[in-house]
């Protein structure tokens, strides 16, 4: 588990240009603000999302994140989607979501959500 915390740490500075290794990210990026229940291994908590793209979610607890394998997110609405911890940063953490039959499963979630493009 340390590996993939440290691979996605990595991953993270270099998706912000920090690193050598500077990839843009695949999807969109949008500000999002929605309490959430995530599970990450055999602990519950309750966190808040910072922001989300159709590949996954930044999110952040109001305690110390414990670093496992297995995260079932949960956000109003939506039934419960399996991802995969990318990194982790004391109370924040990044989680990617796999594309399911070729669908992201946050794809018409976040649509809901946009802001109105163009409004006055």
């Amino acid at each position: 588990m340390e590996k993939i915390v440290r691979a996605g740490l990595e991953a993270e500075d270099a998706s912000e240009g920090r690193g050598e290794g500077f990839k843009p990210r695949r999807f969109e990026r949008r500000e999002v603000r929605c309490p959430v229940r995530v599970r990450i291994g055999n602990r519950q908590y309750a966190a808040y999302l910072d922001n989300a793209s159709n590949g996954g979610v930044k999110l952040r607890t109001g305690c110390q994140i414990v670093p496992a394998e297995r995260v079932i997110l949960q956000i109003p609405d939506l039934p419960p989607i399996k991802g995969e911890l990318r990194w982790v940063s004391g109370r924040e953490a990044g989680v990617a979501f796999p594309l399911v039959d070729g669908l992201a499963p946050l794809s018409d979630w976040l649509e809901e959500r946009a802001p109105e493009r163009g409004a006055d």
